[in-house]
């Protein structure tokens, strides 16, 4: 029987697919980001790539302490466009495959670097121009070059907490599930990535490969302490800030 592994519909779970060895025996389903926990717990025997904050409302998850999506650097799921000529900020919308992540860490990230207090509204509608500030979430920031001139929202976050940015954790119902999805493939992801990457995204702008060539040594499958530092700190932001009442106590497999 086949493993259903939930992943975000993103370049970088796309990559992480193609470094996966044996992958008749994975049953790949694309979801967006905000729908993969509830999966989860549908479908018990599953695995999946969840937005680290979504344990907030997810604590029964067990978390894989080796496998997951984190970037160290530049290179980024979401980026930051500003409107020109303001003096502050009071509103941020978000565009894109929008998870909880990007709801929560956008606050802190104004509030403890700018001391503003900002307001997040969703944008269904395409962005044609910047009138607005706007957080780009997803291969759009890629196929339309936005990426260009935005701020890179991982390497905020970075600066944020010091440790690395993880962006999606992997995570199942089932321990014995993830204990052996960790077994099976952990050792397909420690051989670093591919250095080109125009056949995996044949419609991308060349300007987003090379970008990709240059930046993919900042981003991170097999997890190291760092790492797991990451999410600790990520799972502290909230509770510090009032958000939530409890620290999360992450079940780490």
């Amino acid at each position: 029987m086949k493993t259903k592994f939930y992943l975000p519909r993103n370049i970088f779970s796309r990559i992480l697919v193609s470094e996966l060895e044996e992958k008749s025996e994975i049953d790949f389903q694309f979801v967006p980001s905000s729908l993969i926990a509830k999966n989860l717990f549908i479908e018990q025997d599953s695995v999946g790539l969840i937005p680290t904050l979504d344990l907030i409302t997810n604590k029964d998850l067990y978390i894989s302490s080796e496998i997951g999506i984190s970037f160290n650097a530049l290179l980024s799921n979401a980026y930051i466009h500003f409107k020109e000529e303001q003096e502050t900020i009071d509103e941020l919308f978000l565009r894109g495959d929008v998870t909880s992540n990007e709801v929560i860490l956008s606050k802190l990230l104004f509030k403890e670097f700018y001391d503003v207090e900002i307001k997040t509204t969703l944008l269904s509608r395409e962005v044609t121009d910047f009138k607005n500030n706007i957080l780009i979430i997803g291969d759009e920031n890629y196929e339309k070059e936005l990426f260009l001139n935005g701020l890179s929202f991982a390497e905020e976050i970075i600066e944020l907490i010091n440790a690395p940015y993880v962006n999606f954790v992997l995570a199942a119902k089932s321990e014995e599930t993830l204990k052996e999805f960790n077994i099976k493939y952990k050792s397909n992801l420690i051989n670093g990535h591919a250095d080109n990457f125009d056949v995996l995204f044949p419609n991308f702008p060349q300007t987003s490969l090379d970008f990709f060539s240059v930046n993919i040594q900042h981003l991170v499958f097999d997890f190291e302490e760092q790492d797991r530092e990451g999410i600790k700190q990520l799972l502290q932001m909230p509770y510090f800030h009032g958000m939530i009442k409890d620290i999360i106590d992450v079940k780490f497999v």
